[in-house]
């Protein structure tokens, strides 16, 4: 039997269907994937190399640099990758054309900028939308939790010699020490401080407990990658333009409300950049001029069903509980 719009919604599946169909592409091998995966492996396996202590006790090998880099490599590179299939496996249920992940190699500091994926056809609905948009940052967290947990657990707690932050943390905090006549910075000591969100507080103090005066915790490589994980999936959540908490304000929110809940973020993370950290102006700028803030429509606009808006609240609240508000500090 049919009922009054049947025609019409077969008719729309079969619009969709059509403009969301996967392109008949020659399969090749992901050469260029496998390669800057390989070349991302190779570069984090020396930045965990450096950040073990095997540098200063063993002789320069490869097999050292494996032993000494693999903790962090392999913990890094499970979340980054989790993190992007998580995309790829919602996009190919929902019919929607996507790469393979790209990893971007640094052979300098973390080892990597991350990776990505391109879309590559539209978007069919904004269900789709939150679903690609919230797969990657909700698994990779899945993923670096654990890994931030048995980190912690093999990290040590040790006495530090107290230190004087740099004046020149902010741009308001550069301001305030120029008003004051205080001096811009403090001596270098080559110290880098990296800051808790409420998710990484919170496990160590169920780690640890409340530390005592002087202590700090010197942490186990695992538990780095796992911090690193973490703020990636923080920097994702940003809902500005076609990050992937832009998805999921799209999707939330429809076009219109979107751009003003995008203009909104984007003011509030130029407010943490000169109030709070360099790195969040680094990062605004980088949305603003690099990403933009307009989200592309979905070929239907329909809104979510209650169990959807919940999983898209739950996504703007993981990114307020891992957003770290000095993320690094230089002492």
């Amino acid at each position: 039997m049919a009922w009054p719009g049947a025609r019409r919604a077969a008719g729309l599946r079969a619009w969709m269907d059509e403009a969301t169909r996967l392109p008949g592409r020659a399969a090749r091998f992901p050469i260029t994937n496998l390669v800057l995966f390989l070349a991302t492996v190779a570069t984090t396996l020396w930045a965990g190399f450096t950040l073990s202590p095997l540098p200063a006790g063993a002789a320069l090998s490869l097999a050292a640099v494996v032993r000494g880099g693999l903790p962090f490599s392999a913990a890094l590179i499970a979340i980054l990758l989790t993190h992007e299939m998580g995309h790829f496996v919602l996009a190919r249920r929902h019919r929607v054309d996507t790469t393979l992940p790209y990893f971007i190699p640094l052979p300098f500091g973390f080892g990597t900028l991350g990776a990505v994926i391109r879309i590559r056809s539209a978007l069919p609905t904004r269900r789709a939308t939150l679903e690609i948009g919230a797969a990657g940052p909700i698994a990779g967290f899945l993923v670096a939790l654990p890994l931030l947990w048995w980190g912690l657990a093999h990290s040590e707690v040790r006495a530090v010699a107290a230190t004087a932050a740099s004046a020149a943390g902010s741009p308001f905090e550069l301001l305030r020490a120029w008003l004051a006549g205080r001096p811009l910075s403090a001596p270098d000591t080559g110290v880098l401080l990296y800051g808790d969100s409420l998710v990484t507080w919170a496990t160590q103090r169920l780690v640890f407990g409340p530390l005592p005066e002087g202590m700090d915790v010197f942490v186990h490589p695992v538990a780095f990658a796992a911090w690193i994980g973490m703020f990636v999936t923080t920097l994702n959540l940003i809902p500005v333009g076609q990050l992937d908490g832009g998805h999921v304000l799209y999707a939330l929110l429809g076009s219109r409300w979107a751009r003003v809940g995008g203009r909104v973020a984007s003011a509030a993370l130029l407010a943490a950049g000169f109030f709070l950290s360099w790195n969040w102006l680094v990062w605004w700028a980088l949305c603003r001029f690099l990403l933009g803030n307009r989200h592309p429509p979905a070929l239907v606009e329909e809104p979510l069903s209650p169990g959807r808006r919940a999983l898209a609240v739950a996504s703007l609240v993981l990114l307020a509980v891992t957003f770290v508000p000095v993320p690094i500090t230089v002492q």
